[in-house]
């Protein structure tokens, strides 16, 4: 019995999306009044990290450590995941749809013969059976859907960023159980580690976005939204549609095939706010939105909304930042 989740470990400690499933693993496993259980796959040394997961609301948390386990090895993580699974009989299972994450859990569902509903981004539970109602935009990422599975434990992967991180209360305990790992060697051989280069303010971080659609018009326009994030200090973001045409990497994607952002200040450009952006903007303090078009989603969605071109508010915007941090220097300097 209980609700489980799994506990990411990467080179740098425990993915910051552990934290984020723990919080809402809570709020599930008090609305059935079961444990919260976190399945911990790691080194030796991860030891420390993984037992303060009680601090984040865990009940019980189920170590498997080993040199073997420092990186993630589908089929060895696999066989440890089911096992504890099997034994425990959970209801509910949760991971998150990190590259880690994605890859191991349909392993999971596989060898079980169970169902796995992907890129969840919220959850109700049914009073009448304790069924997880499973929410991910479906259709073309154009409605929300609400699936429900007929296998135990209900499994699911969630976005990252979707939900606020558990806070933690030190000195709450729980049990840690050991899991025995098994004696037989990964097929998988990890070669070497390319860590992948970060330029400018991580966009999942980012206090200010600065994002840009379609109604850009190019991407010469689109790129005048690099020289507005750097004078606000914050970072590019874009539609789905926009990055498929080129004019941007698909690292800056907002949305269900992209990122989760939760910033301070949202500006968005030339956007129309169709379901699948706006799902990866997560309680913006303040949201800014800019389009001809004043019935436009994201339009009704803002906190000001400008009825405008943004291919001509964008130059004018940036002249006058400049002008004003102008005057600001000058007045330091003097």
């Amino acid at each position: 019995m209980g609700v489980f989740i799994f506990a990411e470990w990467t080179r740098e400690g425990i993915h910051p999306v552990t934290y984020e499933l723990l919080n809402e693993g809570r709020r599930l496993a008090d609305l059935l009044e079961v444990p919260l259980g976190a399945i911990f796959l790691g080194p030796p040394e991860a030891r420390d990290e993984a037992e303060a997961l009680t601090e984040y609301g865990a009940d019980r948390v189920f170590l498997a450590l080993h040199p073997a386990l420092a990186t993630l090895r589908d089929d060895l993580a696999t066989e440890i995941v089911v096992k504890v699974l099997r034994e425990e009989a959970p209801e509910v299972m949760l991971f998150s749809a990190t590259s880690r994450g994605q890859a191991l859990a349909p392993r999971v569902a596989g060898k079980m013969k169970l169902g796995l509903t992907a890129h969840c981004i919220a959850f109700e539970i049914r009073p009448e059976d304790r069924a997880l109602v499973q929410i991910r935009p479906s259709f073309g990422e154009n409605v929300m859907a609400k699936i429900i599975s007929r296998t135990k434990p209900q499994m699911a992967t969630v976005r990252p960023g979707v939900f606020a991180p558990a806070e933690r209360e030190p000195g709450r305990k729980g049990e840690v159980r050991e899991v025995e790992v098994p004696e037989t060697e990964s097929a998988i051989e990890v070669k070497s580690f390319r860590p992948k280069e970060k330029k400018g303010v991580d966009l999942s971080e980012a206090r200010v976005v600065v994002a840009g659609g379609r109604g850009m018009g190019s991407k010469e326009l689109f790129d005048k939204l690099f020289e507005l994030a750097a004078l606000l200090e914050g970072a590019v973001g874009a539609t789905r549609p926009v990055c498929h045409l080129g004019w941007v990497s698909e690292d800056h994607m907002i949305g269900v095939s992209g990122q989760t952002v939760s910033p301070r200040l949202y500006l968005g450009f030339g956007i129309s706010g169709a379901l699948h952006h706006v799902v990866g903007i997560k309680d913006p303090d303040f949201l800014v939105a800019v389009n001809i078009d004043p019935e436009a989603p994201l339009m009704q969605k803002a906190d000001l909304a400008v009825v405008g071109d943004a291919r001509e508010i964008v130059p004018l915007l940036i002249q006058r930042l400049k002008e004003i941090k102008g005057m600001a220097a000058s007045k330091e300097g003097s």
